[in-house]
């Protein structure tokens, strides 16, 4: 079911609340759409407690800034030689990089993921980053279609990707409309 910004908000704000289980969570839409509920809803969006919800990170500069300058040249020279070297390097900066943020705080909303796809990097640190106190929010370019989350659903099919099944529970997916 398609969700307003303003209801995705309100759904996520009962959820935050929770202090047990897993926290993983996926917004839907179109580019367009994310950059939307960003700027109108999730800007003026509070918690339960009256503070605001965090401003969403931007993973792939997030994950590129936290490498040195040499380092990350020497990771791009590699990559078509070493392509399991650089994968491993990324996602032991993904790692990082979600531990320190956080540390930050117990609740991150993540945007501009397409460093995932393009390394193949591991979902899983998702789901078990999103634990107990700690709320993950994902921002995805995507639809459903049936039991699948279909990525970058406006692009021409061999660019599409699905998001791997089972990683964010069905209850916690919102698909944002255009209304």
């Amino acid at each position: 079911m398609k969700a307003t910004g303003a209801q995705v908000i309100s759904a996520l704000r009962t959820e935050l609340q929770s202090q047990v289980g897993r926290h993983l969570y996926a917004v839907l839409g179109t580019y367009e759409q994310l950059e939307r509920f960003e700027l109108d809803d999730l800007s003026q969006a509070r918690g339960a407690g009256g503070n605001p919800l965090p401003v969403p990170v931007n993973l792939n500069a997030s994950l590129l800034g936290h490498i040195a300058d040499d380092d990350l040249r020497k990771l791009i020279q590699d990559e078509a030689r070493y392509p399991l070297a650089a994968r491993r390097r990324l996602d032991q900066q993904l790692r990082q990089v979600l531990t320190e943020l956080l540390r930050q705080s117990n609740c991150l909303i993540l945007k501009q993921l397409e460093l995932m796809w393009a390394y193949a990097l591991d979902w899983a640190i998702f789901r078990t980053s999103a634990a107990n106190q700690h709320h993950l929010v994902l921002m995805l370019p995507g639809e459903r279609r049936a039991d699948a989350i279909v990525l970058f659903h406006e692009c021409d099919g061999r660019f599409q990707r699905m998001l791997p099944p089972a990683l964010v529970p069905d209850n916690h997916v919102w698909e944002l409309s255009d209304g």
